[in-house]
C-alpha cells in the first residue's frame, strides 16, 4: 500500500474562478454527511494525517472535484472546488482550472465518467470495514496489484463501471481503505456507500 494523497499524473492546471455555489451545493451536503462519518477527511492517526477521500459531479464541461487536501476542513465552500475539463488516461494526464488543483484521486473520477454517459457523482471514502468486508458482501474489486492514482487503476475502474448496475460500489484492491461509488443521482450514490457500510458494520 502505498502513501495517501500523492499526486501521479501530469497535472495542467490554470487557476481560475470557483464555481457557482449552487453547482456544488449537493457535493457540500454530501461531503459533511461521509465527513461527519469518518468517511472523508485527515485524521493523525490514519495515512500519515494526509487528508482522504473526495467527491465530484459531471458537468456539461468536464466535472467539478474538491480540491487536492482539503480533508481537513471542517466545511468546504466554493473555493475548495475545481472543474476538470479534459484527461487523457493512457497518457496519464489532466486539465483543470479553479482555485485550487483537484484530488490526487481525479483522474479515478475521470474514468467512471468516461466509462458510462449515466454516471454524474462519484464519491471516493475511506472505510476500513467497508474494504475488508468487502468481499463478504459480493462488492466488486479492483486487482490489489493496481495501485491508486495511476492509468492501471483507471482503466480497471473503467472496466468494471462500464457493466456494473448503478448506482454501483467499486473496492479499490490496491488503495488501502478505498472504496468508489458512482451513480446517475447524488442520493443514490451516497445512498448506497451508506447501506453497504451499514451492512460491514453489523
Amino acid at each position: 500500500m502505498e502513501q495517501e494523497g500523492v499526486r501521479k499524473f501530469i497535472l495542467d492546471w490554470e487557476r481560475g474562478s470557483a464555481p457557482a455555489p449552487q453547482a456544488i451545493e449537493q457535493l457540500v451536503d454530501w461531503r459533511d454527511i461521509l465527513h461527519g462519518r469518518g468517511l472523508v477527511g485527515a485524521d493523525p492517526a490514519r495515512y500519515g494525517g494526509i487528508g482522504f477521500g473526495n467527491l465530484s459531479r459531471r458537468t456539461a464541461t468536464g466535472f467539478l472535484i474538491t480540491g487536492s487536501q482539503t480533508g481537513a476542513l471542517l466545511r468546504l465552500e466554493a473555493a475548495h472546488f475545481c472543474l476538470v475539463r479534459g484527461w487523457d488516461i493512457p497518457r496519464n494526464r489532466l486539465q483543470a482550472t479553479g482555485p485550487i488543483a483537484p484530488s490526487s484521486e481525479a483522474l479515478t473520477h475521470a474514468a467512471c465518467y468516461a466509462a458510462n454517459p449515466a454516471i454524474h457523482w462519484v464519491f471516493h471514502i475511506h472505510s476500513p470495514e467497508l474494504w475488508h468486508a468487502a468481499p463478504s458482501l459480493g462488492l466488486a474489486s479492483t486487482d490489489p496489484a493496481i495501485a491508486y492514482g495511476t492509468p492501471a487503476m483507471a482503466e480497471a475502474l473503467t472496466a468494471l463501471a462500464d457493466h456494473l448496475p448503478l448506482p454501483c460500489l467499486i473496492r479499490m484492491g490496491g488503495h488501502e481503505d478505498g472504496l468508489i461509488a458512482a451513480g446517475p443521482t447524488a442520493e443514490g450514490t451516497g445512498a448506497i456507500l451508506l447501506q453497504r457500510l451499514a451492512q460491514a458494520l453489523a
